[in-house]
């Protein structure tokens, strides 16, 4: 990843996915008070659930990010990993004896004054707490575990409560990476019953082992208890070690509010990730456009992302606006992408998936509804990266290749009603594609409007579906659509394949959400997790980026830039990673 340190402020690396992945930086140096009363955020969807386990909408995820911590993160300057909750950050140990000689380990120890909202210690039997999580058969958080397959245990350190180290059975390039970034979760909150705490977390790890765990009474309990609605919303249940905690969570907001006495404070002068200013964070959910406008004309929002790129020109010749904001276009570490269900019959065949590809008009998305502000991308890694598939062609619009590709795939139009179709499981079947749009992109509502006109010069229909992001994604995650406009993270290191490509991923389990399964591509995203040399690495992501494009489980649209407004009268930490910004380092000049 390319942070560009031309921007007039500092940059910043906040959570990312996924895994969902978490960034964060000191603001040492920063002028002005310490303090900033009410930090007032623009969010374009609604935060619902913050058990961060129990959802993958990023709204979610920025709010939980305030709340919960991980035991480090990267440095946005730099990308080193840097302590958060962590003391210091481990290098990887060969095991040379005992019962696990030949594994990998790292040991960790958590900073000795961070503790939770009761007042008990942070120890490294919540870090066990929260991995039987990932684990646990009754759960959906596989999602998570996918980062945690070569685990081998974690065991305490007998004399420290607040050290232990993890064995890796095997070399894994994202080992430390995953170590370092999930949220911790308070045992005492959230299994106060303990009944998680007697079972060890080998039994979690072993997959032979899953029908016992899922036959055991404390488990089954569990699993309903950690579901309560009220660990997804309510102030007095969602906790964690982190600087704020919930004061309101509904449709319209969510308001947190910085702990009095909060452990970390003091700890920032030696951690300086642990710096915090705001005194209260207000995340105001506004999906409509003319209302934000007219909110910040009122100065009734601090923080701006997600505007039409139209939008944020013209508000960016406006005096009167840019004497109160600064309007910032910033790299970003994201993708937009047309996603396809290909467990639907008529998404099967890649060679009408590669036909759909070619009916987008991506001059138009990229100079007009993006004005410029965003460029070509073949797949899911980031262009910056060297190991990018530059020598792929990105798809362009070609109607006539289009046509073909359909007819060579059987599909034609029979009754002459302008819309090709197929004997599908004997019966006459239009190709007719809904699209899920998320209603408060309005650059993606621009696309898909877009491409109902130029698809049906193919005889192809496509009914544009309007829905709340949530939705969506919940959504994708069960299965229920056709295709969807979905942005997805472009990994700042390396980039985890597993998750969304891998036949073993598949939803609900994983986060497969295409139904992508290809042999191939399974040997070759299994050999990129555990090649450390990183030449051959390169080779194997370069042939995996191949079968992508060729098998087309989803349609890389581009990769925008990051519009931002910020009120000029903060210093703030601005990122590539979504959402663009890290608002707990934002001080009043």
């Amino acid at each position: 990843m390319n942070i560009r340190p031309t921007l007039t402020k500092i940059t910043r690396n906040p959570f990312l996915h996924g895994l969902l992945l978490l960034f964060f930086i000191s603001c040492a140096g920063c002028g002005g008070p310490d303090k900033t009363e009410v930090l007032n955020i623009r969010l374009e969807g609604a935060p619902n659930n913050l058990n961060p386990f129990l959802t993958s909408s990023g709204y979610n995820l920025y709010v939980c990010n305030q709340m919960f911590q991980t035991l480090g993160n990267l440095d946005p300057k730099t990308l080193e990993m840097k302590p958060l909750l962590a003391k210091s950050i481990p290098e990887v140990r060969n095991v040379t004896e005992g019962p696990y000689k030949g594994s990998l380990a790292y040991d960790f120890e958590i900073q000795e004054a961070a503790k939770w909202d009761n007042g008990t210690p942070v120890t490294a039997q919540d870090i066990l707490f929260t991995m039987k999580l990932m684990f646990h058969p009754g759960l959906p958080t596989q999602n998570w575990a996918t980062y945690y397959q070569a685990l081998q245990n974690i065991e305490v350190d007998p004399a420290n409560p607040k050290k232990f180290t993890a064995y890796y059975k095997e070399y894994y390039m994202l080992a430390l990476e995953s170590m370092c970034q999930f949220f911790v979760y308070p045992a005492y909150n959230y299994d106060p019953n303990n009944r998680l705490t007697n079972i060890p977390l080998t039994r979690f790890l072993d997959k032979s082992k899953a029908a016992e765990l899922t036959a055991d009474i404390n488990v089954k309990i569990f699993t309903d208890e950690f579901s309560q609605p009220k660990f997804a919303y309510e102030p007095a249940s969602v906790t964690g070690s982190g600087p704020y905690r919930l004061e309101s969570l509904n449709d319209q907001s969510a308001v947190l509010v910085k702990k009095t006495g909060w452990w970390g404070d003091e700890a920032a002068a030696e951690t300086p990730l642990l710096a915090v200013y705001p005194e209260k964070l207000v995340y105001k959910v506004v999906k409509d456009e003319p209302l934000t406008e007219n909110m910040l004309r009122n100065g009734e929002l601090d923080i701006v992302t997600g505007l039409d790129a139209a939008r944020f020109v013209q508000l960016k010749s406006d005096a009167t606006l840019t004497s109160k904001y600064d309007f910032i276009t910033n790299g970003s570490i994201q993708y937009a992408r047309w996603m396809f269900n290909l467990r639907n019959p008529k998404l099967a065949d890649a060679r009408v998936r590669r036909a759909l590809a070619q009916v987008i008009d991506y001059d138009y998305a990229l100079k007009t509804v993006l004005q410029g502000m965003a460029q070509p991308i073949v797949g899911p890694v980031n262009p910056a990266k060297s190991y990018y598939a530059g020598n792929i062609k990105p798809y362009t619009m070609n109607i006539a290749a289009a046509r073909q590709l359909l007819a060579e795939a059987g599909w034609a139009d029979s009754n002459n009603d302008g819309i090709v179709d197929k004997m599908i499981n004997n019966r006459r079947t239009d190709l007719s594609i809904d699209v899920l749009v998320p209603i408060s992109n309005k650059i993606n509502s621009a696309l898909a409007a877009s491409l109902s006109e130029t698809a049906l010069q193919a005889g192809v229909k496509i009914n544009v579906i309007g829905v709340d992001f949530n939705k969506i994604s919940n959504d994708t995650k069960e299965g229920k659509y056709e295709s969807a406009f979905l942005g997805a993270q472009l990994f700042p290191g390396l980039v985890e394949l597993y998750s969304r490509f891998h036949s073993a991923s598949l939803t609900p389990a994983g986060d497969n959400r295409s139904g992508f399964a290809n042999a191939r591509a399974d040997s070759l995203i299994m050999a990129i997790r555990t090649t450390p040399d990183e030449a051959v690495r390169k080779a194997l992501y370069l042939q995996a980026q191949q079968i992508l494009h060729d098998e087309v489980p989803e349609v890389p649209l581009f990769a925008p830039l990051q519009r931002i407004i910020v009120a000029n009268k903060f210093d703030y930490v601005l990122t590539a990673n979504r959402p663009g910004y890290y608002e707990q380092m934002f001080k009043l000049k």
